[in-house]
C-alpha cells in the first residue's frame, strides 16, 4: 500500500467533522436574528412600569424560546449520531477499499461509495436546519408582533 491510497480516508474524516461541526451553525447563526428582536423587547419594555402585560408576553416568549433550544440541542445530538454512524460505516468501506485498491471497481460502486461519503452530512445538515427554521418561525411571529406593540407604546 501506498500513502495516497489513504488520502480518501483524510479527505472523509475532514469532510464528516467539517459536516459535522455545520450543524452547529443554526443553534450560532440562525437564531441571531430572534435573539437581538427579544434584546430590543427587553430595551423596550424592561424600563417601562406600565407594561407588564408586555413583560408576561415576554417572558412567555423567553421561556418558550429556552424550550426550543433545548429541543434544538437534544436534535443535533441526534444527527451528530447519524453523522457518527454514516463515519463507522464509511471507515468500514475505506477499510475494504484500502485492501483492494489495485483491484478495478465498477462504476456502480464508485456511485455508491460517492454518494455515501457526501449525503449523509448534507442531509443531517438540511434537516436539522429546515426543521429548526420551521419550529422558529412562530416564535419569530409573536416577537415581531411584540415588538411592534412594545414600540407603539413609545
Amino acid at each position: 500500500m501506498k500513502y495516497g491510497d489513504f488520502s480518501s480516508l483524510v479527505q472523509l474524516g475532514v469532510g464528516l467533522h467539517a459536516g459535522t461541526a455545520l450543524l452547529q451553525l443554526y443553534g450560532d447563526i440562525g437564531v441571531q436574528p430572534f435573539v437581538r428582536t427579544l434584546e430590543r423587547i427587553r430595551e423596550l419594555v424592561g424600563t417601562d412600569d406600565a407594561a407588564p402585560a408586555l413583560k408576561e408576553q415576554l417572558e412567555d416568549l423567553s421561556s418558550d424560546f429556552a424550550i426550543f433550544r433545548i429541543e434544538l440541542f437534544n436534535e443535533f445530538k441526534k444527527y451528530v449520531k447519524y453523522n457518527f454512524c454514516a463515519a463507522a460505516i464509511l471507515i468500514v468501506i475505506l477499510v475494504v477499499i484500502s485492501y483492494k485498491a489495485q483491484d478495478d471497481i465498477s462504476d456502480g460502486l464508485t456511485v455508491l461509495f460517492s454518494s455515501a461519503s457526501i449525503l449523509p452530512a448534507f442531509v443531517t445538515l438540511g434537516a436539522l436546519w429546515f426543521d429548526a427554521s420551521q419550529r422558529l418561525g412562530p416564535l419569530k411571529t409573536r416577537a415581531d408582533a411584540l415588538e411592534d406593540k412594545a414600540l407603539k407604546r413609545r
